[in-house]
């Protein structure tokens, strides 16, 4: 069932939207991960219908007004009353604190960006499609944060105009890899074009002068993300801990690992989605 993503409202202060019991209960039988994809995406349909969003809730002490009928993380976060990614913050947690720069590629609406904010860093905060990048930005002042930048902006491995494809039950599964829109991940996908820039460009125009933990989480094209990167930057920008989305790995361009490998990036720790890497002293 195709759904309209409705337009975010930033205006009405956190709270105006609270999430009833029987909210929580349908997005709960949503995620019920021992029904068939099938049914689960059968059920998901239906409860998005009545119960869309928006919604306020806090999860682990942090605000975010969601909209579960268009996002996976927003699901996750209403089904389960907690944040996702949990194995992966737990890899992070070490290596952020006072004053750490954290550089959150893929920001989504800001379940790494906050966390690692209230952990003490101060963030760039990347997401290139625009209502989530809104949506980011309610969030981050919902939670009174003036450690968090936000930059709307696709990030890749040169100036350009791409098309950018989303499903509308996901915003944050959207994707420049045309590949990943088929076959396991069919659905109801869209196409608009928005600008992209490398990584070092929006570095160097944030002022930055040295990353310690970079995350990147955009759906197939880390590769074109990562590498470029790593081969245009000074090395003092070469992040010290690198966060990278694995699980659409066959749809890279080129291999990521032997690439980190040779710089000297040690894997220290792997979720079911992402790897962690660290640089060697």
């Amino acid at each position: 069932m195709s759904q309209v993503a409705s337009l975010p409202d930033i205006r009405s202060p956190f709270g105006t939207y609270p999430a009833e019991r029987m909210v929580r209960a349908a997005w709960r039988l949503a995620d019920r991960h021992d029904l068939s994809k099938g049914l689960r995406r059968r059920i998901r349909a239906l409860v998005a219908r009545f119960f869309k969003g928006p919604y306020d809730l806090e999860a682990e002490g942090l605000k975010f007004r969601i909209y579960p009928g268009e996002n996976y993380d927003d699901r996750k976060i209403l089904a389960k009353g907690r944040l996702p990614e949990r194995a992966e913050h737990k890899l992070l947690e070490p290596h952020l604190g006072e004053g750490t720069v954290f550089v959150d590629v893929g920001a989504n609406i800001g379940s790494y960006s906050i966390f690692a904010a209230k952990c003490g860093a101060d963030v760039l905060a990347i997401e290139a499609n625009p209502q989530t990048a809104t949506k980011l930005s309610f969030n981050v002042k919902a939670n009174e944060l003036d450690r968090i930048r936000i930059v709307n902006s696709a990030v890749g491995p040169r100036e350009d105009t791409m098309p950018f494809f989303q499903e509308p039950s996901n915003c944050g599964f959207a994707t420049f890899v045309e590949d990943l829109t088929t076959g396991e991940w069919a659905g109801d996908w869209t196409s608009s074009f928005v600008k992209m820039r490398p990584l070092t460009a929006i570095a160097d125009d944030q002022g930055l002068t040295r990353i310690d933990v970079l995350k990147v989480d955009v759906e197939g094209f880390e590769d074109r993300v990562v590498l470029p990167f790593l081969r245009h930057a000074e090395k003092s920008l070469w992040p010290r801990v690198i966060l990278l989305e694995t699980n659409c790995r066959p749809y890279w361009s080129e291999d990521c690992l032997p690439e980190l490998a040779n710089r000297a990036y040690k894997v220290t720790g792997r979720t079911n989605d992402n790897m962690i890497f660290e640089l060697a002293a």
